[in-house]
């Protein structure tokens, strides 16, 4: 190699060839291909962004993988630690729900004990008062997997006292079509309600609806969120329904409804299914009492609500609050005909009808039961847990790295929980990215004015403390979660967009720092030249030129998403359960640390897991600063 001498190079021959070489070997390629080949050269940025890759992937896929589910509870008195492969699971006691008992498994590796499933209730018995033979649960296995179109799993329960009936429990995987369901169709048919309330806590509603009363034996209110409905329901099960807004939430009781001049309870149901008249044949189960009286004396100075027409309101404003006394509210009613569809324990009761039993031997279906054991999934997580359903059956993986005093699986809590911190990093960053990436650019290429008013305002922004700002947006979503929900945006979603909102500061300094040593540069007057919009300049030469920076930035934007991510739903103000993340899972691990007994698996574990992602990404990061310098292009 060249050798100093007097502060000067000698090259030989031999150098100036290796370094011919070396130019030719990398003549034509792109930045981004000379980055690639530098990052691969990269040992250890290398290596961690293949280990970000795989555990993003099991992350993104977990609900195809045959884990346990992360909510499902189990009756403990205290955490279970990770189990030897060739360790029994837990045994079956009377305190395991029927139908949720392990029947096979093998060792702790694998078992049938999966707890997201449906439970068909069987009870046998026989008329000699003997055991029921196992062809009996056979021949009811095959009539649940005939019925469902999934492998299910026989749980039997010896009688307990003489002559009491045995108990098959057959589960099968969860599906959505197991349980009841109702599919409502507009009929364009609308009707009138009154609704009348005081101080949230007790409602009158007064219906008058295009109906033939007699036909319909049974009637309920109900009430979600601001909407509200009277179901009725004929003696063949048919369902029609009347829809009508409120103007709030209303948390309190219905009291009673007038249905057409009749007055009756919130819900009830004609005696004799077979009355001619069907709710018109139904007791005046209310007193004729004055609804004016019935609300009290401000209600009845101000109107009476059996004759008045109109909406009105009225509020007592006090210098602490200001409370609703007395609402009259004049709503439209949307008639809905409701189609009901099978469901699971329905469709059973037809074929064990047909069933051949042994003689002497009487089977009744008692229930069926639904275990969801996750939250509420997109329809994509859904496709992908079916797919895992029909692949594996109840079949899950053993309690690998233990359970936690819920007797929840610590392995796929680590796996759902890195699902949703990353999912929060990712939309976060994402938010930082498209918001200081622009204001940065813009405020770099405009100048002057218009560049100092700019950053000042982030300085003012600075100035404020995040955590302070964050609690504060939280509360405030919180606050109209409902509204946030007629839009279509999901709180988690909101969560998402709050945390990139104050994440996007530094980004625009660092994207303006870059501009403006740029934006003077030969290319940008050759595009002013030309006549090129600012627009143009600024999104296509302007920004392509300073991503190698933003991409480094942002792999360090990430972890301390995930950081503050877990901080806030340490607190409690993050991820809501029944979901889990990384923030949960700490707040878990607080419970380990006591001075009776270490439970370190709900510690170490999870700590594992966010320690080595955020360290993959920090060495990724310093990989990725590396690669991209463009001072660095063609050399190795």
């Amino acid at each position: 190699m060249a050798t100093p001498e007097k502060k000067r190079w000698q090259f030989g021959s031999g150098d100036m060839e290796k370094l011919l070489s070396e130019v030719a070997s990398h003549k034509g390629e792109s930045l981004w291909q000379d980055a690639w080949r530098r990052l691969k050269k990269n040992r250890a940025a290398f290596w961690s962004m293949i280990f970000l890759i795989l555990f993003g992937a099991t992350a993104y896929f977990a609900p195809i993988l045959p884990l346990a589910s992360p909510i499902a509870l189990s009756l403990r008195t205290e955490a279970a630690p990770p189990s030897w492969p060739w360790e029994a699971p837990p045994a079956t006691s009377e305190e395991t729900p029927h139908g949720a008992a392990i029947t096979s498994s093998f060792g702790s590796i694998m078992d049938n004990g999966w707890r997201h499933r449906t439970v068909a209730s069987f009870s046998a018995k026989s008329d000699s008062g003997g055991g029921i033979p196992d062809e009996v649960g056979v021949a009811l296995t095959e009539l649940v997997e005939s019925t469902s179109g999934r492998t299910a799993v026989l749980d039997r329960r010896a009688p307990i006292g003489a002559g009491a009936p045995t108990g098959l429990y057959l589960g099968v995987p969860y599906n959505t079509e197991d349980r009841p369901r109702t599919d409502w169709e507009p009929t364009g048919v609308h009707g009138k309600a009154t609704i009348l309330r005081t101080k949230s806590t007790q409602a009158w509603i007064l219906f008058d609806a295009p109906i033939d009363e007699t036909e319909f034996i049974a009637w309920r209110v109900e009430l979600h969120g601001i909407e509200g409905h009277l179901v009725l329901e004929d003696g063949a099960g048919a369902l029609v329904r009347y829809s009508f807004p409120l103007s709030e939430a209303f948390d309190g009781k219905v009291l009673g409804i007038t249905f057409n001049g009749r007055r009756l309870e919130a819900s009830g149901r004609v005696d004799s299914p077979t009355a001619a008249d069907g709710i018109a044949a139904a007791p005046h189960e209310l007193p004729e009492i004055s609804l004016k009286a019935f609300f009290g004396d401000i209600a009845g100075q101000l109107l009476d609500a059996s004759a008045a027409t109109g909406s009105v309101r009225v509020m007592s404003e006090t210098d602490k609050k200001t409370e609703l006394l007395f609402e009259r509210a004049e709503v439209r009613t949307i008639e809905e005909e409701g189609l009901v569809h099978d469901d699971l324990g329905k469709r059973l009761e037809r074929g064990l009808l047909a069933l051949d039993l042994p003689s002497g031997v009487n089977v009744t279906l008692v229930e069926t039961t639904s275990e969801n054991g996750y939250w509420e999934l997109g329809s994509f997580d859904m496709l992908l847990l079916n797919a895992r359903a029909k692949m594996f059956g109840l079949w899950q993986t053993g309690n690998w790295l233990g359970t936690d005093s819920k007797g929840r699986d610590i392995l796929a809590r680590i796996i759902w929980g890195s699902r949703t911190s990353i999912l929060v990093a990712l939309v976060a960053t994402l938010c930082s990215l498209l918001i200081g990436v622009t204001y940065g650019a813009f405020s770099g290429l405009m100048g002057g004015r218009i560049d100092n008013l700019m950053m000042r305002i982030v300085d003012i922004l600075y100035s404020l403390p995040f955590i302070f700002v964050v609690i504060f947006l939280i509360t405030i979503m919180n606050e109209y979660r409902t509204e946030l929900a007629d839009l279509g945006i999901g709180r988690d979603t909101a969560f998402y967009v709050v945390i990139g909102a104050i994440y996007w500061l530094t980004m625009a300094r660092v994207v303006r720092g870059q501009v403006l040593s740029l934006k003077n540069s030969e290319f940008i007057e050759a595009a002013r030249v030309i006549g090129a919009s600012t627009p143009r300049i600024l999104f296509n030469h302007l920004v392509p030129n300073v991503l190698s920076i933003v991409i480094i930035y942002l792999t360090l934007t990430i972890p301390a998403v995930m950081l503050f991510e877990a901080f806030l739903s340490f607190l409690g103000l993050g991820i809501e359960p029944p979901k889990v993340s990384w923030g949960t899972l700490a707040v878990d691990g607080t419970e380990a640390v006591n001075p009776v007994k270490i439970y370190w698996w709900l510690v170490v574990f999870p700590a594992m897991a966010m320690g080595s992602t955020l360290l993959a990404l920090n060495v990724l990061g310093d990989g990725l600063r590396d690669a991209l310098d463009p001072k660095m292009r063609g050399k190795d």
